[in-house]
């Protein structure tokens, strides 16, 4: 065996000292020679270098002083606002403004399709003699706000037209989802602040009369079968009304806890104009099969909910780059790289990172110039918050996920979050060891992202060679796509650029 020395390591490499970074690696040897490198976008960063240090038997110790070129990680600012938001379990509602002034302000509406939970009296009867709906009342189970919860807002509530009967369960809808096409006549209005469960009553307008006329007109059979009932009620349309405030709050709305509750009088078979009884029956919006917990009964809930969110960025520090970069767009090599880079959720603003083509060859040119094969044991992302003050730690995204493809929800191959979830079945503690969570302590959000640099590190013609792109997206995790939290991150240019360390092992052949 032979240990990687200096003189081993690729010509140029050690030759950047003065334009860029000056890092320490410190690697381990077991049974085979080892060496770390810690590469950064830009400036000095201090590190911890003390990675493997438990596992260095004390007689095989050995030093290698690397640098990295000088803006080896590009920062872009980017938007995709066609992000999957069907089947999302919650309703996002309501309209929150930054009091900072960098993000801007937010409206979210949701397209929520709604299924009988129960049934007026038995077969025969449905809901009686000459049935009257006394009133209408919207169920809100609250999970969580973000915002101003002390303002009233208005919300209107539309019916879903007739063009609408392609929408499916199995079927994939994006924020972008294009609802004024399928926005039919106003039905209704009401208003909420922020009390955590809310019977919010529903002012129906003439068509809304109409529209719950038909309801308890229905015929047995439409009750029954949800693909029924749904050809005839298409869902709904629940979005801030015009002129209600924009600095208020945005709320998550689970939907299983969710749904329209009907109080309907009916009259006396003998005495027509006598009120007999007031029934009250529930329609859900839950859009996942639902078990009785102790009948082990499932309700199959066949409705599609669609969530989008648009975003006004007017008079904010993101309205200034949106501005100047084309609507975020401004992504190219040869674009000015951003010293502060922002991640939303709902389809709003994210970070691209390119990784240099510099600093791809010097990855590299590690494994063409080892003595043998190059195993990448791990390879550790860190990105700072620009601000790590309380009121902006507990503002940011909890979790940061990192993907190929945002609209397909294509993680990079650490971040395989699908294995997350199916793991999650049997252990809830588990997580990937790609990480992403904030650092609260310190800061920061670290990313093992081993796998995407063992794919950046091959080249066509080497054994088992893809081809993986030089960039990436940072985004919500993929359950918070739709979500809280915002966070502004330092990048390319500012004194705490992305830094990615990198621990290698060299396999004698």
């Amino acid at each position: 065996m032979k240990a990687l020395s200096n003189r081993n390591l690729p010509k140029g490499l050690c030759e950047n000292f003065r334009k860029g970074l000056s890092v320490a690696a410190r690697g381990f040897l077991l049974s085979s020679s080892a060496a770390g490198l810690i590469v950064g976008a830009a400036g000095c960063t201090e590190v911890d270098d003390r990675l493997g240090n438990n596992l260095r038997p004390g007689n095989q110790w050995m030093e290698i002083e690397v640098t990295s070129p000088e803006g080896g990680v590009d920062t872009y600012l980017y938007r995709d606002d066609s992000i999957p938001s069907s089947r999302l379990v919650k309703a996002f509602l309501g309209r929150m403004s930054d009091a900072n002034g960098i993000f801007g302000a937010q409206t979210g509406s949701a397209l929520l399709q709604f299924v009988p939970m129960s049934r007026p009296y038995a077969t025969a009867e449905g809901y009686g003699l000459d049935p009257i709906v006394d009133s209408a009342v919207l169920v809100m189970g609250l999970d969580e706000a973000r915002g101003d919860t002390t303002q009233m807002q208005k919300f209107d509530v539309y019916e879903i037209n007739e063009g609408s009967e392609w929408l499916h369960r199995d079927s994939v809808y994006y924020s972008s989802f294009p609802i004024g096409q399928y926005r039919g006549e106003k039905l209704f209005e009401f208003t909420h602040t922020g009390r955590r469960n809310v019977d919010a009553r529903l002012f129906p307008t003439a068509a809304g009369k109409e529209y719950l006329d038909r309801i308890v007109s229905l015929g047995w059979d439409d009750y029954i079968s949800d693909s029924l009932f749904r050809r005839k009620f298409r869902g709904l349309y629940i979005t801030p009304a015009d002129g209600s405030p924009t600095a208020a709050a945005l709320y998550a709305t689970n939907l299983a806890a969710s749904g329209i509750e009907l109080y309907v009088r009916n009259h006396d078979s003998i005495d027509r104009t006598a009120i007999y009884d007031t029934l009250i029956t529930l329609f859900t919006f839950a859009d996942r099969d639902q078990t009785d917990s102790s009948t082990g009964y499932v309700t199959r809930n066949n409705n599609v909910s669609v969530a989008m969110a648009e975003f006004d960025y007017t008079g904010s520090v993101l309205g200034t780059l949106e501005t100047a970069t084309g609507g975020f767009t401004d992504t190219l090599p040869d674009s000015p790289t951003r010293q502060t880079v922002y991640v939303q959720p709902m389809g709003g603003v994210g970070t691209y990172l390119r990784f240099t083509e510099e600093l791809v060859d010097q990855i590299r040119a590690i494994a063409d110039n080892a003595d043998g094969d190059i195993m990448i044991n791990q390879a550790m992302m860190t990105v700072w918050l620009e601000d790590d003050s309380t009121p902006a730690l507990d503002a940011s995204l909890n979790r940061l996920g990192s993907y190929l493809d945002i609209t397909l929800m294509a993680g990079i191959p650490d971040y395989q979050y699908q294995t997350e979830a199916w793991q999650r079945q049997t252990d809830a503690s588990y997580t990937l060891p790609y990480g992403g969570y904030l650092n609260r302590s310190n800061g920061y959000y670290q990313l093992d992202i081993t796998a995407y640099v063992q794919g950046l590190a091959k080249k066509e013609g080497d054994r088992g060679w893809q081809n993986m792109p030089r960039v990436f997206l940072l985004a919500p995790e993929a359950e918070s796509t739709f979500g809280f939290g915002q966070s502004a991150l330092k990048g390319t240019g500012s004194d705490k650029p992305a830094t990615i360390r990198i621990t290698y092992t060299v396999i004698e052949g």
